[in-house]
């Protein structure tokens, strides 16, 4: 079982589609989905934000000094 960052996609006998963002958080799961559901294509019926899609992800110290 995957414990990393994953994206989960299940595809139903009827065709309908579940895509799941897993260990991410911030906008970045928005990202790693994005181009999943433009290649399914169709409608997006229901969408959900997580809890983790409000937090921003971490960054090191060198990251910080690298934006000053």
């Amino acid at each position: 079982m995957p414990r990393g960052k994953h994206v989960k996609l299940i595809i139903g006998v009827d065709g309908e589609c579940s895509v799941d963002a897993v260990n991410f958080i911030g906008p970045a799961c928005q990202i790693a989905t994005g181009e999943i559901l433009a290649a399914l294509g169709g409608q997006v019926i229901n969408q959900r934000d997580k809890p983790e899609a409000r937090f921003r992800e971490r960054t090191s110290e060198g990251e910080r000094e690298r934006t000053r």
